[in-house]
């Protein structure tokens, strides 16, 4: 029986805010995470998406010199890479390391394009140091037994997408991208012994950017782990954080 852990959403990054540069990744709940995975010991994890927040070069601050001031690409690589690859790498051993390409992080190939020169310099692999993990290109999917992981950004729905992803992939299905947590299950009659569900796996970044104006959201933060029987049948389980918090198995971890 294989265990697995997936995180998604992790943002590492900062915005201008007041004139301030503020974190939009929290070591907080984080450190929570790395403390349960510690416990855990999961034979593959899944970083399944924006691991790179990637505001510095991002579109909507083209033309606002203002809004990026102070930070940059390559430092937020290898502070990313020190706070959320380089422990899991240490943790994992010779363990199965997947790395799901997000749409934050897929604004490096934009700007490759826009600036071919750049090709091979700001590419995620090299940037982030992940010769060790398994790339699966943005829009791509992993699958584990008979769990798929995606990053989730081909996904439409609001308040519908775990459905919406069920119906899409045909498959019983994990995303992030939406920052929320959200479950769906659809049975077949004639297939009724495989139910299929989509879940939506909150984010691990802060809950309150700037562009979302301080209006309500349903943003929440919190992760995945499970089990991989040899024939593929799974268990998983969503864990909500709040504020750095939340309980597993009868054990409180606190970041």
């Amino acid at each position: 029986m294989q265990r697995f852990l997936a995180t998604f959403d992790l943002h590492y990054g900062h915005e201008r805010r007041g004139g301030h540069k503020v974190d939009l990744h929290d070591p907080k709940a984080w450190a929570a995470v790395m403390k349960f995975a510690q416990d855990f010991k999961p034979h593959t994890w899944i970083h399944g998406g924006d691991m790179l927040d990637c505001s510095v070069i991002s579109h909507h601050n083209h033309g606002k010199p203002g809004a990026t001031e102070g930070m940059k690409l390559l430092a937020d690589a290898t502070e990313g890479r020190a706070m959320f690859i380089e422990p899991v790498e240490k943790l994992m051993g010779n363990g199965k390391l997947i790395y799901i390409v997000g749409n934050h992080e897929d604004w490096l190939t934009d700007l490759t394009e826009q600036i071919p020169s750049l090709e091979g310099i700001v590419d995620l692999k090299t940037l982030l140091k992940l010769d060790k993990w398994l790339i699966i290109p943005q829009g791509g999917a992993y699958n584990l037994g008979k769990l798929t992981f995606v990053h989730g950004d081909q996904l439409k729905g609001g308040e519908g997408v775990a459905k919406a992803a069920v119906i899409a992939y045909e498959r019983s299905i994990r995303f992030g991208h939406f920052h929320t947590a959200q479950l769906f299950t659809k049975t077949s009659v004639i297939d009724y012994k495989n139910a299929k569900t989509g879940m939506a796996i909150p984010c691990l970044c802060t809950k309150n950017p700037k562009y979302g104006a301080g209006m309500p959201n349903r943003w929440t933060q919190g992760f995945l782990f499970g089990y991989v029987e040899d024939d593929g049948m799974f268990n998983d389980t969503l864990v909500i954080i709040n504020n750095g918090r939340f309980v597993v198995h009868g054990k409180a971890y606190k970041g």
